[in-house]
């Protein structure tokens, strides 16, 4: 078994770099993502359905769609890390299969709810449209904001439910076991 810088051994890399206060990073990131997505997703509902709202919600929203996507990736990825542990320790199960399964899809429906709801911000924003000449003429596009706010609700309902299915999955592969030991 070889070794990484630290003197550690090669198997145990991954998971020393992904760890935070002695737990594994995905457990602690995850959090921030149930947190973060739900209200991103309603945050961004209200902007697309309530224009009047929105010169008070555009940075906010667009702030929250980054920070989403962001830790959604970052919580992928220290999942990955803590799977590929798993499994090497022989602790990996078809229920952890299913949940990273699930987590990859979060991944992508969060990047895709972030580009959709900043494309629409974009447009439809007054602080945008204000400074960027040319997107003003794209927000005088009616069937265009039209087909932009559809998208932006339905990203942000795709978003919360995959959160969901996501964060029960993992509830599943971790306490599925709780009571038989």
């Amino acid at each position: 078994m070889s070794t990484c810088k630290t003197g550690a051994p090669e198997s145990r890399k991954a998971i020393m770099m992904l760890e935070i206060l002695g737990l594994p990073a995905h457990i602690m990131f995850l959090h921030a993502v149930v947190a973060f997505a739900p209200v991103a997703g309603l945050a961004s509902i209200v902007y697309a359905l309530r224009p009047p709202w929105q010169r008070v919600l555009e940075w906010p929203v667009v702030i929250l769609a980054v920070i989403t996507a962001v830790l959604t990736v970052l919580t992928a990825n220290a999942g990955e890390a803590l799977e590929e542990a798993l499994e090497e320790g022989g602790e990996a199960s078809e229920l952890i299969e299913a949940h990273a399964t699930q987590g990859d899809r979060l991944e992508t429906v969060a990047v895709i709810f972030a580009v959709v709801t900043i494309l629409t911000i974009a447009v439809t924003g007054p602080w945008v449209t204000k400074r960027v000449r040319w997107l003003a003429s794209a927000r005088n596009t009616p069937w265009m904001v039209w087909v932009l706010r559809v998208l932006t609700v339905l990203a942000a309902v795709i978003l919360i439910y995959q959160v969901v299915v996501t964060g029960h999955s993992g509830a599943e592969a971790v306490w599925s076991d709780w009571r038989t030991e």
